[in-house]
């Protein structure tokens, strides 16, 4: 009886727990669904004019659905994501496609905002020569948006998909919808890879070109005479200069709120006069030193297997500032003092060894870097074991339940720029203690230091394949010999008479 009874509860738990599903399954399609329908209205009142007849407002709500619907398509298939999605790691949403989402809807919605702005600056005659394509520069610059913030495919089929649907809702030219077509997709392609404000500036040439060349030659072909082809044609430079001003005031409002590690941003952190990096080299110079050397070692990685080595530069910069709360306790700022561990018990040091980390990350935040950074802050020792003062506590000897309270709190690194930066900081951190070797030991060496993070299960949660594993050990032997090159040793005394002498200030 007692067993019929309890199987009774679990039935009624089980209907309990699937009605309770299938009602968040409910409520989590309702959120898509209104926002799907408020885009629909909103590209409706967007596409064209408000005063219309009840019959071209149906067809433009249609254009709308369809646009909706091919951008949920697109979405649901493709995804939004880079693939690593570092970009797109925000404080403000949960997850990457979350962020990707609010991007999307933020920057189309601006983009059409701008459309329509023009239009009612212009009266409507955003196609003639008085205006030529400069309606079309929030669009043009909100596509050159998506492709440095998320991925140039998903900027390519966003404009495409926003530009059709204003050209069918009102009604515009074949000839304009190929031209201000093809010089948005151009300008979202070359503008992609920006690593440099000169990248901005030659997207914006050719942009300006391409407009130049489509509405002087469709001002042409529509029998315009040529000082209104000509008109026309300036214009067009005017709407690539507009669009290219548009993305750059897009980028700065964006990057800062989500903390995203775009191109730009990760260029100004890359900069050794960063108030961070300074405060570093000033009261740490050893871990400074280190993170600079670590910061090289992640960049060549991260080239050889086509990772993103700006971040991976910059995050090796960045990933010890934690030490910056105290820097003494750290072997490479002692400069051959007594070491502070020496009164202390080995579990107090691995617990301030270890809380290096989560200060770090905290400082991070506190400065404002993107969260790609603080996320391979987090990671860039993963639950590694902090073996010196392991060792020290067991006495060679081995305690699994005591080693649990020498790792370090991870999480495991999650990317391939997370995983390169922990093995960097291992192998550059290890090289120090080693002589005067051959390129060949050397090659050995840092094999076997990734071959121990990899059998401690430190490269699980990352996406790395033995083929990434060989072409990193070989981009870190490539950096450390270069770095370790020999010199010409001077004899005791025997200094040319010429040889000019050096004074080094203390």
């Amino acid at each position: 009886m007692r067993v019929l009874r309890r199987s009774t509860r679990r039935g009624a738990r089980a209907q309990e727990v699937s009605g309770a599903a299938r009602i968040s399954t409910i409520h989590a399609w309702r959120a898509p669904v209104a926002v799907g329908l408020l885009a629909a209205i909103g590209l409706a009142l967007l596409n064209g004019d408000l005063r219309v007849s009840p019959a071209e407002w149906t067809a433009r709500a249609l254009i709308a659905l369809a646009q909706v619907g091919l951008l949920v398509a697109f979405f649901y298939r493709t995804g939004l994501l880079r693939p690593t999605g570092l970009a797109l790691r925000s404080p403000i949403a949960h997850s990457t496609r979350e962020v990707g989402l609010a991007l999307v809807f933020l920057t189309g919605l601006m983009s059409l905002i701008g459309v329509r702005a023009a239009s009612l600056v212009g009266h409507g005659a955003t196609l003639t020569h008085e205006l030529g394509f400069l309606g079309f520069a929030p669009l043009i610059a909100g596509g050159m948006l998506l492709s440095v913030l998320i991925h140039p495919l998903l900027a390519l089929y966003v404009f495409a998909v926003l530009l059709t649907g204003a050209a069918v809702a009102r009604g515009m030219p074949a000839l304009t919808l190929g031209v201000v077509g093809l010089a948005g997709w151009s300008a979202i392609l070359a503008i992609a890879s920006m690593r440099r404000r000169t990248d901005m500036f030659w997207a914006g040439a050719l942009l300006s070109a391409l407009l130049l060349a489509g509405a002087f030659g469709a001002s042409l072909g529509a029998d315009a005479p040529w000082m209104d082809a000509l008109s026309s044609g300036l214009w067009g430079v005017a709407t690539g200069v507009g669009a290219v001003a548009l993305f750059w005031l897009g980028l700065t409002l964006l990057e800062r709120p989500f903390r995203l590690a775009t191109p730009m941003t990760l260029m100004e952190l890359a900069s050794l006069e960063q108030p961070l990096l300074r405060e570093l080299r000033d009261k740490a110079p050893g871990t400074y030193f280190h993170s600079q050397q670590v910061g090289q070692l992640a960049e060549e990685a991260a080239l050889a297997i086509g990772a993103d080595a700006l971040l991976a530069r910059v995050a090796g910069y960045y990933h010890d500032i934690g030490k910056l709360s105290k820097p003494d306790f750290f072997i490479e700022n002692q400069n051959g003092v007594e070491s502070l561990h020496a009164g202390i018990n080995p579990t107090l040091s691995a617990r301030i060894i270890a809380a290096h980390v989560r200060e770090g990350v905290e400082l991070a935040r506190q400065h404002r870097l993107p969260t790609a950074v603080c996320d391979i802050i987090a990671q860039h020792h993963g639950t590694s074991l902090i073996t010196y003062f392991y060792h020290q506590a067991v006495g060679g000897g081995h305690d699994p339940v005591l080693e649990q309270h020498f790792r370090y709190e991870g999480p495991k690194p999650q990317t391939r720029e997370a995983a390169i930066v922990m093995l960097a900081d291992s192998v550059e951190a290890a090289s120090r203690v080693l002589g005067d070797v051959t390129p060949a030991r050397l090659a050995n060496f840092v094999h076997e230091m990734i071959e121990m993070r990899r059998q401690d299960g430190q490269l699980d949660a990352c996406n790395l394949t033995f083929r990434d594993l060989r072409l990193i050990e070989e981009a870190f032997v490539r950096v450390l010999v270069a770095s370790r090159h020999r010199r010409i040793e001077y004899p005791s005394g025997a200094k040319q008479d010429d040889e000019p002498v050096y004074a080094v200030h203390p």
